[in-house]
């Protein structure tokens, strides 16, 4: 029997990223000027961190039928991820995000168009052209729970994988800093997590403000219910559990930072890829971590490992060459 594959569901964009440079260093290095294109995304990024990890990923989303849509088509499937749900829409733009990368690696993102985006125009058909027999696990986040009708088809996706008996997982994505959570938004995150059995999320950014208390322990324990399992991502802190009843603390990589972009994506894949291979909550975090680590050490949200140099990363502690 071939091993469970993923579905994802969710935003593919493009991201151009800029380093911006260290105006101590002389002499400035040029490169940091010249912008760079990578494949980007929150639900693209897992899927291709997925894929690389030797998952089988297929995934479903919108892109627009303009340059940047047939980009990350090709890269999809150089990547090896299966596009059976992607549709094409002509009259939206497929979004690209600008990254300003500080020294610090830490980034400043800004999307256009700010609305109306190809990802939102995600249709519950779309999901119906996944295939889903031999699927084990369905992964979303939630870029695409704020607008209709990706927020429908989304949600129809989460619920036909638990027919299924699917695990579910569900990055939150709140982004509350640049969109709010008014009541009908939180209606549907709160609906969103009831399908989920995983949901990641930034203690301090997400889980800690929808949860309205300040012990991130406390949120996770209220937001599990006993019943899922709820990561709280802290960068490069410790990493807080909530399963089966339990908080577990598993601890960061300290590696140098280049580029944050997609840290989360990538902690994600590791974590399913660890959990689908039949490691415990506590190992698949460490996973999770050493993937998030390794990507933090490269430019660009898709620099995540492949399986070998995962592996080769948490055995040694530090970056796997390549």
């Amino acid at each position: 029997m071939p091993d469970p594959a993923v579905v994802v569901v969710g935003d593919a964009n493009v991201d151009m990223v800029i380093r911006l440079p260290d105006r101590r260093a002389q002499p400035s290095d040029p490169a940091h000027f010249h912008p760079q294109l990578h494949g980007g995304g929150s639900a693209a990024n897992t899927a291709v961190a997925l894929a690389r990890l030797g998952v089988h990923v297929s995934f479903a989303g919108a892109l627009g039928e303009d340059g940047y849509g047939r980009w990350i088509l090709e890269d999809f499937k150089t990547e090896g991820v299966d596009t059976c749900g992607v549709s094409l829409v002509k009259d939206a733009f497929t979004p690209m995000v600008m990254a300003l990368i500080e020294p610090t690696g830490e980034r400043h993102v800004a999307i256009w168009p700010e609305q109306g985006g190809a990802h939102f125009q995600l249709h519950k058909h779309d999901i119906d052209n996944l295939i889903w027999e031999g699927q084990g696990w369905l992964h979303t986040t939630g870029m695409c729970l704020r607008a209709s009708p990706a927020c429908e088809a989304t949600l129809y996706a989460m619920q036909r994988a638990k027919a299924q008996n699917l695990t579910v997982s569900l990055d939150l994505n709140l982004r509350i800093e640049s969109w709010g959570l008014d009541e009908p938004i939180r209606g549907v995150f709160e609906r969103a997590i009831s399908l989920s059995d995983v949901v990641f999320g930034h203690a301090q950014e997400e889980i800690i403000p929808l949860m309205g208390l300040e012990s991130v322990e406390q949120a996770i324990l209220r937001l599990s219910e006993g019943v899922r399992t709820v990561i709280a991502r802290q960068g490069a802190q410790d990493a807080v559990v909530a399963t089966g009843g339990e908080v577990l603390r598993v601890p960061a990589f300290d590696v140098d930072v280049v580029d944050t972009l997609g840290a989360g994506d990538a902690f994600n894949g590791g974590f399913i890829a660890a959990r689908l291979a039949g490691l415990g909550v506590a190992d698949a975090t460490r996973w999770g971590h050493a993937a998030a680590a390794y990507k933090i050490g490269r430019v660009g949200a898709r620099s995540s490992p492949t399986q070998r140099q995962l592996k080769a990363f948490i055995q040694s502690g530090q970056s796997a060459q390549d």
